[in-house]
């Protein structure tokens, strides 16, 4: 009777690792049916899951290609760097613009210099572009998007530093001025 049960508490602790360690019924996303009207958008090799997550139930999100969520939405990611609150990958939708992308990440940063944003393309376009240089200045003033460009997969928006004099350098400098002409008239009297 004692052999007995013991070879049915190790059956049941096998069983129970068993179950513990082999994922239980993980769903997959599925890519875009190729019979639908919109072409492939997806291809396998833009669907690695990276070697130190491996066996760890993930979703593959494709790094340079549209994707869908569960309610239909075609996303993409998004990469910004520089002069924001929370520089990286975004995901956001297929028709998103700069503007929309910039208030993922926080915003600009005070020294951010709107002037010369950049833009740049994983591949290039149709006409061969693949650096674009976009104005925010006049869209914070004017709420002009005329420079603004469709943003597409994997695209990298960078906000550089404004390495200009601002207001607060230029109140810097005309303190110390003063204060050097100063000490220079107290030791001439």
């Amino acid at each position: 009777m004692n052999r007995l049960f013991r070879i049915c508490a190790k059956g049941l602790l096998c069983g129970q690792l068993a179950f513990a360690v082999a994922p239980a019924g993980v769903a997959v996303a599925q890519p875009f049916n190729s019979s639908s009207t919109m072409p492939s958008l997806f291809s396998s090799s833009s669907m690695t899951v990276p070697s130190a997550q491996q066996g760890v139930p993930t979703y593959a999100v494709p790094q340079d290609t549209y994707f869908t969520d569960a309610l239909g939405n075609i996303l993409m990611n998004v990469n910004v760097w520089g002069e924001v609150y929370k520089p990286g990958q975004v995901v956001v939708k297929e028709n998103a613009d700069i503007a929309a992308v910039l208030s993922l990440v926080g915003g600009p940063k005070d020294s951010a210099n709107l002037k010369k944003v950049r833009v740049n393309r994983q591949l290039p376009d149709e006409n061969g572009k693949q650096t674009y240089e976009v104005n925010l200045k006049d869209y914070y003033k004017k709420g002009s998007r005329e420079s603004f460009v469709a943003l597409k997969p994997n695209d990298t928006i960078i906000l550089p530093e404004d390495k200009g004099i601002n207001t607060d350098m230029a109140l810097r400098i005309v303190g110390i001025a003063v204060s050097v002409a100063t000490v220079f008239a107290v030791a001439a009297d």
